[in-house]
């Protein structure tokens, strides 16, 4: 059967598989990503991925775009499927697995889904019901848990262990020693919930168990996991408004609205400018490039070089402004990092 062919090989193989009846080898996200040659899902990669992917008339189940990045994703042929089904089946590794299927809506849901937190993608240690309240405190211990899920499979929740539920009833009499007689009723949210859902069980009760599709409890966020996606969220941002924030001083100190109208292209900047701070991040390096305007800053550095260090900022700055699902590159935010401390320390020594 002669079907449309792509300059992406995987995805050749892919449609064979799908084109001669067989269920295509599930990949991981970023196995697939990689095809394409790219790490993140930022918005011109995603346009270029859907475009080719659409061009072959396939997809992917569940959509790759709105989960953790190491999730396993399986194709399909658009057109042999009923984009309204809400479950499918596919076979992995000779077992079935049960998967949302996601419709291109689910990309169009601007929400951040919590199964996009790593430690909701990782099944958790649990114990039995009958387990020992020593083998229980032992693995808290030697693990640094906090609490520890109380299950019979990796499906049946009975309950959750904690240090707040061991103090509770180690005050009674209760001779029972299993673990059993120490649990609290569990919380759990599906794996495709909001975030800030998730947000609200947490600040409560310290963590929340996280349920895939296939029903299995896939893994398990606590307070101390957000604490560590909002730093890996929030960073960039901090870091870019230390960055403007030096810029906007260095440039407001020496460089009058009247320098900057008679330098800089009039359609380059904002219609009503009045203040540095009206400026952009692009006008900032406009300004500074410019030999006059950098003079009168009076900094004992080379412009060009400095510029096209500034002209990278722009560039991660525009791609962090995107909201890309995919946290940034260390490389980018090691480079964020070191122009804010060169500002900062230009401003520690006076040097504007």
């Amino acid at each position: 059967m002669a079907y449309a062919k792509s300059k992406i090989e995987e995805l050749n193989e892919v449609l064979a598989d799908l084109h001669s009846g067989k269920t295509a080898t599930p990949v991981t996200i970023r196995t697939f990503l990689w095809w394409f040659r790219v790490q993140r899902r930022t918005p011109s990669h995603v346009q270029h991925i859907n475009d080719e992917l659409q061009r072959l008339n396939i997809r992917t189940i569940p959509d790759y775009r709105d989960i953790w990045v190491d999730t396993p994703i399986t194709f399909e042929i658009t057109n042999l499927v009923n984009s309204d089904d809400i479950e499918k089946h596919v076979v992995a590794n000779n077992e079935e697995i049960l998967l949302e299927g996601l419709t291109n809506k689910s990309a169009e849901d601007p929400s951040f889904r919590i199964g996009k937190i790593p430690s909701a993608n990782i099944p958790p240690t649990f114990v039995s019901p009958n387990s020992s309240l020593a083998e229980a405190i032992t693995i808290m211990l030697a693990r640094n848990f906090s609490q520890l899920p109380v299950m019979t499979s990796e499906r049946e929740v009975k309950g959750i262990i904690s240090w707040s539920s061991i103090g509770a009833r180690s005050i009674g009499t209760n001779s029972d020693s299993t673990v059993r007689s120490f649990m609290d009723d569990h919380q759990e949210i599906s794996v495709s919930a909001s975030l800030f859902s998730g947000i609200k069980i947490i600040l409560e009760h310290n963590y929340v168990l996280i349920r895939a599709a296939d029903r299995k409890i896939c893994g398990i966020v606590t307070s101390n996991d957000m604490a560590f996606q909002f730093e890996e969220i929030s960073t960039p941002f901090l870091l870019i408004s230390e960055i403007e924030n030096s810029l906007r001083n260095i440039i407001g100190s020496k460089i009058t609205i009247d320098d900057i109208r008679n330098t800089c292209d009039e359609n380059h900047l904002p219609s009503e400018l009045s203040d540095v701070s009206d400026l952009t991040f692009g006008n900032y390096v406009k300004i500074l490039e410019h030999t006059d305007n950098w003079a009168k800053i009076g900094l004992n550095l080379d412009r060009k070089t400095f510029c096209s260090e500034l002209m990278e900022i722009n560039a991660i700055r525009n791609d962090v402004m995107h909201f890309d699902p995919d946290p940034l590159k260390l490389e980018d935010l090691n480079k964020l990092r070191n122009i804010s401390k060169l500002l900062i320390r230009l401003k520690e020594i006076s040097a504007y």
